[in-house]
């Protein structure tokens, strides 16, 4: 039989086990209910076979959140995405382990974080075969985010290939850049190469081959000796004034042309157009001796004078502007005496510089390509 007082202890015990149930089940997880998470999303254009919904995020290798759906982006975005094979990756980021990355909002700093590098991709835990997400920074340039014509959900990250995508993508270009050399018939060009170096070592072997890299040797201790002879021509002072000399000249025909200015090139109009007067007149006199009907032309002789007359008229012309040119050519040398004397005399001095250089090669010819003679041997062999 019960009585009062149990009832009582009965009670208090149930609401003390209730009471206890609830701390250890909050203890255990629903202390994750008031957790601050973000939200992320990715799209992998591979296969993500062994990427499951509960698979780890990791950033930098330390766990951050973990992944809570994957499907298709045609079935999350519809018709925004149609033509799209891409795999809609979302994941749940604790926000005290992953909030540190700035003082910004969470979308901008991941944006920021982005045009860091900031990609994410499967990777593999080992030999089993397990995929986890991985954040983890990368070249921007070489791993750019997948086109989309959509606007993400949630803060996007974009994705980059996985290592073993990579390696099937080595693999796969090795195996056809090697398909491509069996069709290039690369064995036959090695052999074709390999008959090559074998005459060619069986030449050098033989007679002819010695010969040849004896030759050769000879040629370059020659080649040596005339360097050598070249760079001790150059040392010579006359060699050093000789382009001082060149360089004053040209600045002193240049000065002359300078100064000259607008005259020059009227005087170079004219001498021009004198010169083509005086071309057609000697082309048209030459013309009229050479014709056929000069005979004619004699028999009628008051239209051959009157012709001889109208060349001569043009040649008189032609003279008197002739004339007007050198006259102007006169005073343009006039005003212009003391730097054509310049001129003159630098002109002078570096004839007189190639003068001497080239007597030296006139008297001793071989010297100065090879060098001094050699001493002469006393008579009789004393």
């Amino acid at each position: 039989m019960i009585r009062g007082g149990d009832y009582f202890k009965l009670g208090l015990f149930v609401i003390g086990g209730a009471l206890l149930l609830l701390v250890v089940l909050f203890a255990l997880g629903a202390g994750r209910f008031f957790k601050k998470t973000y939200t992320i999303e990715t799209y992998i254009n591979e296969s993500v076979n062994g990427l499951e919904q509960g698979s780890a995020v990791k950033y930098r290798g330390v766990r951050v959140g973990s992944v809570s759906e994957i499907g298709f982006v045609a079935v999350k975005y519809g018709s925004k995405a149609e033509g799209h094979r891409y795999v809609y990756v979302e994941c749940t980021l604790d926000k005290d382990l992953f909030g540190g990355l700035g003082t910004k909002p969470a979308e901008e700093q991941a944006k920021d974080e982005v045009a860091r590098g900031l990609r994410a991709r499967p990777i593999s835990q080992g030999l089993t075969g397990q995929l986890y997400l991985g954040l983890d920074y990368v070249n921007p340039e070489q791993n750019p985010a997948l086109p989309i014509n959509w606007e993400p959900g949630h803060i996007y990250i974009p994705s980059a290939a996985s290592t073993l995508s990579r390696v099937e993508q080595a693999v796969l270009g090795i195996s056809n850049t090697l398909n491509g050399l069996e069709k290039a018939e690369l064995p036959e060009a090695v052999k074709s190469f390999r008959r090559f170096a074998d005459s060619a070592s069986t030449a050098l072997e033989g007679a002819n081959g010695q010969d040849v890299g004896k030759r050769l040797s000879d040629t370059l201790e020659q080649t040596r000796k005339l360097l050598a002879r070249i760079n001790k021509l150059l040392e010579d002072p006359a060699v050093e004034t000789l382009l001082p000399d060149a360089a004053r000249t040209m600045a002193g025909a240049r000065k002359l042309v300078e100064g000259s200015g607008g005259d020059a090139a009227v005087l170079l109009r004219e001498a021009r157009e004198t010169t083509t007067s005086l071309k057609a007149s000697a082309k048209a006199l030459e013309s009229f001796l050479t014709s056929p009907e000069t005979k004619k032309q004699l028999a009628e002789m008051p239209g051959a004078m009157q012709q001889a007359r109208e060349t001569v008229g043009e040649l008189k012309s032609a003279a008197v502007r002739l004339n007007a040119v050198l006259g102007r050519v006169e005073s343009l040398t006039a005003s212009q005496q003391g730097n054509v004397e310049a001129v003159l005399d630098n002109a002078r001095q570096l004839i007189e510089n190639l003068r001497e250089l080239t007597g030296e090669a006139k008297r001793y010819p071989s010297g100065v390509l090879f060098g001094p003679p050699p001493s002469k041997s006393p008579l009789g062999g004393q």
